[in-house]
């Protein structure tokens, strides 16, 4: 094996190819093309499937053609984002590469480390003479969105193999062994929109919360600002406050923790400054209630323009009650890996388009069996609220094998390189690597990745160093299988 330097300047030069062609989800065919393109250069003949995932067989070396079949994997599309103020065209641009030292990022955009890392670690493995069984790279489609690539993918491709080394996780040191399954759920009303009688209108807004991924951060003590605002407008009930709701909006994806929400109601003139106090008294109880995290977590009520339609008094009740009642953050913990949620749900969005009225919803759990028994329930509560629910399809959970004899093996090499013992977790979020596992539940995975920081954004790095480690733990596990 080369020198650590030799081993970053060999997956730069693979990677630098990558960063040419631009790889938004569900737009990857130029990229997928310059794989298949790359892959025969290096003596491979790869498939390109319906969807352009590229499959590549790779024949076992000289006495190992008896290991089992290992499979390395990770996806080509990325998140293309920019500062602002910096001209960039996502879908003909390419990303501007630049190392500093041992970091490397991009000239003003996402790098596209997640998972663009993956593809160019593989492709110079190829180039390096490293004793293997049978191989097979799995380079996916649209992983960042909808997991178009996973869910398209033939079975057959993961049902004769044995391991999987996934390679989208983000940091050198954790052995991922398992990640959470989801089903996205979308509750709907159409309202019945009247002439407004009230004669004055306030906007209630929840503002300033943390957000972030509901998978990795569900179980940080955060609240949700839909949650919250909904909360707050229950309390006005409570307190015989008589309003409707002319519009509400709040959160912007299902998998997003709400950073803000808004809503507009419609009420007496004479019951602002009672609202107010309302609005006051529920900040001081969040900050009771999270103020160690939620630091500048703020409620505000302004008075705004009296609408001419709001919702009926049984749509605005029925909105409220629903948010009210979906419970959002952790239901349970896991019992072997006490840091990880074993179930957990998030209110992601609200929406009013017009006078239909839309939650987002997303439940997560590390067992299908526990998120299915959850998912029983939700149709009662939208029963018993007046709104219609669509339950979309299962992403599956991949669970942790308790018997796996690679999680053992790369954790022992990992130590062997570094001088230190790797960690190992299951992560509340979803990968690609559930699918596989649906499909083969005998499949015995690690995900593993080098060390990146602040992905999906201008911001993101990704640390060299451990682009060599990723290198050595690969070749020297495929080394070991034997």
């Amino acid at each position: 094996m080369k020198t650590n330097e030799e081993i970053i300047q060999g997956v730069l030069a693979e990677f630098s190819e990558l960063a040419k062609y631009p790889r938004p989800s569900h737009h990857e065919k130029q990229v997928s093309d310059y794989i298949v393109r790359r892959l025969r250069e290096l003596g491979v003949d790869p498939i390109q499937d319906e969807v352009n995932n590229v499959i590549a067989g790779i024949a076992a070396t000289a006495g190992y053609e008896n290991v089992p079949l290992t499979i390395i994997q990770g996806h080509m599309d990325m998140v293309c984002v920019a500062e602002e103020g910096v001209a960039f065209d996502s879908l003909t641009d390419p990303i501007r590469v630049k190392r500093e030292g041992n970091i490397l990022s991009a000239e003003g955009t996402s790098l596209g480390a997640d998972d663009g890392i993956a593809v160019a670690v593989a492709l110079y493995l190829l180039t390096c003479s490293i004793p293997h069984g049978p191989l097979r790279f799995i380079f996916t489609v649209d992983e960042e969105t909808s997991m178009v690539g996973a869910t398209h993918l033939d079975p057959a491709y993961v049902q004769d193999a044995k391991y999987i080394i996934n390679c989208d996780s983000e940091a050198i040191d954790i052995l991922v062994v398992g990640s959470a399954g989801s089903r996205h759920v979308d509750f709907s009303r159409t309202a019945a929109m009247q002439k407004n009688s009230f004669d004055a209108a306030l906007v209630l807004s929840a503002k300033d919360f943390l957000g972030g991924h509901s998978g990795e951060t569900i179980n940080a003590g955060k609240s949700n600002a839909v949650k919250e605002l909904a909360l707050l407008l229950q309390r006005l009930a409570v307190q015989g406050i008589t309003y409707t709701i002319a519009h509400m909006d709040g959160g912007v994806a299902a998998n997003a923790i709400p950073s803000s929400a808004q809503v507009v109601i419609a009420l007496h003139r004479k019951d602002i400054e009672s609202v107010k106090k309302i609005v006051c008294k529920a900040k001081q109880d969040c900050h009771l209630i999270y103020g160690e995290i939620e630091k500048k977590a703020d409620f505000t009520a302004a008075e705004t323009e009296n609408p001419e339609y709001v919702f009926s008094s049984a749509d605005t009740k029925a909105v409220v009650q629903l948010l009210s009642l979906l419970h959002c953050g952790v239901f349970a913990m896991n019992q072997h890996l006490p840091k990880l949620p074993d179930l957990s749900a998030n209110i992601g969005a609200v929406r009013t388009q017009d006078n239909i009225v839309t939650i987002q919803y997303f439940p997560r759990s590390s067992a299908d069996a526990r998120l299915e028994e959850f998912i029983l329930a939700l149709p009662i509560l939208a029963e018993l609220t007046g709104f219609e629910i669509a339950i979309g399809g299962l992403d599956p959970a991949w669970t942790e094998n308790p018997h796996s004899t690679l999680r053992p093996l790369m954790a022992d090499i990992y130590k062997e390189l570094t001088g230190k013992p790797a960690r190992v977790e299951a992560m509340h979020g979803g990968l690609e690597t559930g699918f596989f596992f649906a499909a083969n539940p005998d499949l015995d995975i690690v995900s593993i990745g080098a060390t990146t920081h602040d992905i999906h954004s201008p911001k993101e790095t990704l640390e060299l160093d451990t682009v060599a480690v990723l290198v050595r733990l690969i070749a020297d596990t495929l080394k070991r299988m034997k």
